[in-house]
């Protein structure tokens, strides 16, 4: 070999011959050549040979925990443990770890999940503990032949790695020592290597107190269920019957969703026209909300429908112990009795098979068996959605009082609940910042600190816009002399738009929206980018803001404020007096807002005769333009739907609510919501027409008829008739549903339209047929999202197509590939629907904050009847909570009617007014609940209720 390549470390060059198997089963051979190094660190920081050669993070410093089995030493751990254990490797008591490159392949082929976080903790978390060490290109390490029997290909570079590590840590004392698996791993390669423990043994010797939480992790991977046991699931289809299966027709394949008004009831939906079956009981067999299952339709005569009856899971932790919910025999009253009646039975199902799991880690909290000395306990997930996991501890009396994060590891056949193990404490229960923690991983909120790769990404502090700074061949223009003013939140600093208009002939006016240029500073591939896009969106709290982007852009540079220059991208319209659109154009801009208003001063200056000032007589004319549109939008079919949103007075010192406000809506929430469609609008078409492949756009899908089945039922009981078959006819028909008599009645019927509705989703140009780019709700063929790139990274991506369109910036070649087009599109759906759940979680749990130790007299409305109790919504404060009912001789419950009835009289219908007493319920220390008591009118036999208004218990 030339003296050049020797110095440069390579040492040698040998072939090298893999074989691998293709999807059909077909087996290659790939033949290649491997250089082998000898320039690769070891890992010891003490090692003199390797300090050349990267960095060496092992015994840096001295271990301060000590193993009672090994002195000074570093752990190589195998394939298995980090495939069965890797959460115990979050653990300080686990150091200076090696993670040999055999090892580090083998987990990433085997699990997904074990390899993430193996990676993280490598290259991201725990750089000061972990080493990966490249033994298969390491001239001592590699071999090629077999030299051990007896051993795996796995086993034998193993010790290969290990012996040679032994003889080259000699001189600084320093002992390689091998974690396996179990006991036979361990009995295999102590013939060959004396220092290897399986991982349990190892651990417990550790001496610190801490290594009981490691072993508790571990339990429950040690007690799985007898073969003896009775077998309370079906065993699931083999994945080539399932696939079969789905090739023909008998078996469909879609996401398990279970109710959230009856734990034990689930659908899944079939295809792609929203069809779905009905799954009960333990047809569900083993499957969690969110799984992607395999179905398989029973018998007609099997089919059944839904019982109409409130089960939840937080009400049972109220009237029964963990051990009566832990009882695996205790199952009569578990099984959903089928319908004998086989009106209104719809297309039932069972699960055979599960295609991909998506369990996550679960924050919530323990609810620890009453048998003293008991190590077997059921952790309750803070999502109802989720069943109780039974988990192995003993520090169950430590745990009780804390917040704690629990993984599932399995759930066999024999098993009510699966099992898992616990993962580490949050914090105290009920704090604050244990409780918002726990609203933030429950939802998968990226909240992190931006990192300093993020921070290196912004421009100085004193940055001042410079006109003819450019990032394409178009220049900026100059918007200075407009009059442009903001009209945002109370409060709001993140100001992402901001709009002007002027008349500029005798019928003639020029409208223009300006948006905050945030391309200009967040620019492709750079670290700021790969963050803003995997959070997706801003995130708004009660008590605190979580930013898409650094607060540096998102309140200040990009933020429009008033008196200030800021960069803009506008979309400038000249129309009529009719808004009719004469013409439209769109650039990069300077601008310099005259005045950044909140919602109730802009509609007092519109109000005040005596204000004349061009931002006056600016927001006039917005106003009057936006009526035009309102009113056209509207005829066209537009729906105008409602929902239940408070807002918090908050004290920012304690962060504790003062006091609930219902939004109130004014002129100005629909005259800048006017605008910003009509940009949307304007610029989905300019993109569309320019990339038909692969802009970003936003649809809204038409709602299947049966979905609507709640709100034409609720209407026909008051008297409405509600028409379906169009927009326009569902608009139509809910304008006339008004009753003089109850005011409410037809927000009420919003309210129910709104969760008839499917979500809108982003999605990438060509992937769906054009009829379907449509969005329902606002009546319009097509449709994005341009108008808040400071918190939404859809619209982001939108302000970089539409610059590339008119030539103010260069086409990024990722946004011309549709693939990645439908990645991203499916990332930001994701993140946006899960900070909207996040949101409301946030309400529903200031509530419960601002009710401790009051109680209040307020007006409710009965949102359902159910065979168990009734669901009522209280406007005042945005709560929906379920009164369960107890009848007894003289009270029924007629759900065909939707009513509550009292010696054969109705007292309590559907949308109709009740009166409650809304406090805090705190008995169950670990579960404070607001509780709603019937007041008027008053029937007996009225219990205990639960909040509906989100996915999760409120948890405090």
């Amino acid at each position: 070999m030339d003296l050049n390549v020797k110095q440069s470390g390579i040492h040698s060059c040998v072939p090298h011959v893999s074989y691998f198997k293709n999807r059909s089963g077909k087996v290659y051979k790939r033949a290649a050549e491997r250089y082998l190094r000898t320039d690769l660190p070891c890992g010891l920081a003490q090692c003199a040979a390797c300090k050349d050669f990267g960095k060496n993070p092992l015994l840096k410093t001295e271990n301060p925990v000590k193993n009672s089995l090994v002195g000074r030493h570093v752990l190589i751990v195998d394939s298995t443990s980090l495939i069965r254990f890797y959460d115990l490797f979050d653990s300080e008591l686990l150091r200076n770890i090696i993670v040999t490159q055999t090892v580090w392949e083998g987990v990433k082929a085997k699990a997904i999940p074990a390899y993430k976080k193996i990676n993280a903790l490598c290259y991201e978390e725990a750089l000061d503990r972990f080493h990966v060490f490249m033994n298969e290109f390491h001239f001592e390490t590699f071999s090629e032949k077999p030299k051990f029997e007896d051993l795996s290909r796995g086993e034998e570079l193993l010790i290969s790695t290990v012996h040679y590590l032994a003889a080259h840590w000699e001189q600084q004392n320093v002992i390689p020592v091998v974690l396996v698996f179990d006991d036979d791993s361990k009995q295999r390669i102590k013939k060959h290597y004396e220092n290897v423990f399986y991982l349990k043994e190892y651990i417990q010797n550790i001496e610190s107190p801490g290594k009981q939480a490691l072993l508790d992790q571990m339990a429950a991977y040690e007690n799985s269920g007898s073969a003896n046991e009775k077998q309370i699931f079906d065993e699931y289809l083999s994945h080539d019957k399932i696939m079969e299966g789905i090739a023909n027709g008998s078996i469909k394949r879609g996401t398990f969703s279970v109710s959230r008004e009856n734990y034990r009831e689930a659908t899944v939906i079939i295809d792609d026209q929203l069809n779905s079956w009905f799954i009960t009981g333990s047809n569900c067999n083993r499957s969690v909300n969110g799984d992607v299952v395999a179905v398989q339709l029973l018998p007609e005569s099997r089919w059944t429908c839904p019982e109409k009856k409130i089960r939840l899971r937080d009400v049972e932790e109220y009237v029964k112990t963990a051990d009566d919910m832990g009882n695996e025999e205790d199952d009569a009253d578990d099984e959903p009795k089928a319908k004998k009646s086989k009106k209104n039975t719809v297309p039932t199902a069972k699960v055979v098979g599960i295609i991909k799991r998506n369990w996550r880690q679960y924050c919530g909290m323990l609810l620890p068996s009453t048998v003293k000395g008991a190590k077997r306990h059921l952790f309750c997930p803070a999502e109802r959605l989720i069943p109780r996991i039974r988990i192995e501890t003993e520090q169950a009396e430590i745990l009780s009082q804390q917040r704690i994060v629990v993984a599932i590891d399995h759930w066999p056949r024999d098993s009510k609940y699966p099992l898992g193990h616990y993962v580490r404490s949050i914090g105290e229960m009920g704090s604050r910042e244990t409780e918002n923690e726990v609203l933030l991983l429950e939802h998968d909120i990226p909240h992190a600190p931006f990192s300093e790769a993020v921070l290196d990404c912004l421009p100085r502090e004193e940055w001042e816009p410079d006109l003819s700074e450019n990032r394409g061949p178009l220049p900026r223009v100059d918007l200075r002399h407009l009059t442009i003013c903001s009209v945002d939140p109370l409060g709001c600093t993140d100001i992402d738009d901001a709009l002007h208009c002027k008349q500029i002939g005798d019928d003639l006016f020029e409208v223009g929206v300006h948006i905050a240029d945030v391309t200009h500073f967040v620019r492709p591939g750079t670290a700021i980018d790969d963050e803003a896009a995997l959070r997706g969106t801003t995130v708004y709290l009660c008590d605190r803001r979580i930013d898409m982007l650094p607060c540096l852009l998102s309140s200040n540079l990009c933020s429009l404020r008033g008196e200030e220059e800021r960069y803009a991208f506008s979309c400038i319209w000249t129309m009529t007096s009719s808004a009719d659109i004469q013409s439209v154009k769109y650039h990069k801009s300077l601008i310099k807002s005259k005045a950044a208003l909140t919602y109730e001063k802009a509609q007092e200056i519109i109000d005040d005769p005596k204000e004349t000032d061009d931002v006056a007589q600016g927001l006039r004319g917005l106003m009057k333009l936006s009526k035009v549109l309102n009113a056209r939008r509207t005829g066209n079919g537009a729906l105008t739907l409602a929902s239940s949103e408070v807002r918090f007075d908050m004290d920012w010192e304690s962060r504790t609510p003062k006091k609930v406000m219902e939004k109130q809506h004014l002129d100005t929430h629909s005259m800048v919501e006017e605008f910003m469609l009509l940009a949307n609008i304007s610029v989905a078409e300019k993109i569309l027409q320019e990339y038909p492949d692969c802009a970003l756009l936003r649809r809204h899908p038409v709602p299947l008829k049966e979905s609507y089945k709640p709100l034409i039922e609720a209407a026909r009981h008051r008297g409405f008739e509600i028409i379906v078959e169009s927009g326009k006819g569902l608009a139509d028909s809910l304008n006339r549903c008004v009753d003089t008599k109850n005011p409410m009645l037809n927000r009420l019927l919003r309210m129910l339209t709104t969760r008839c509705m499917t979500q809108a989703v982003y999605f990438s140009a060509g992937t769906v047929p054009v009829p379907q780019y449509q969005h329902f709700g606002l009546a319009c063929a097509i449709y994005t999202h341009f108008t808040s790139p400071i918190r939404r990274y859809a619209d982001v991506i939108v302000h970089r197509l539409l610059a590339a369109a008119i030539g103010a910036d260069d086409i990024q070649s990722g946004l011309l590939n549709q693939a990645k087009c439908t990645k991203v599109c499916a990332n930001i759906n994701y993140r946006h629907k899960q900070a909207q759940y996040a949101g409301r979680a946030s309400v529903q749990l200031n509530v419960v904050r601002y009710f401790k130790g009051k109680v209040e007299t307020c007006e409710g409305f009965v949102m359902g009847v159910r065979n168990n109790g009734i669901q009522v919504f209280v406007p005042k404060y945005g709560l929906e909570s379920i009164i369960v009912l107890q009848p007894g001789s003289d009270t029924a419950i007629d759900v065909e009617e939707m009513a509550v009835k009292v010696n054969g009289e109705a007292v309590i219908r559907e949308l109709e007014p009740v009166t409650v007493r809304v406090s805090v319920n705190e008995k169950n220390q670990q579960r404070p609940r607001v509780e709603l008591q019937l007041l008027k009118p008053a029937i007996p036999g009225l219990s205990v209720d639960f909040d509906l208004s989100s996915s999760e218990g409120l948890g405090l």
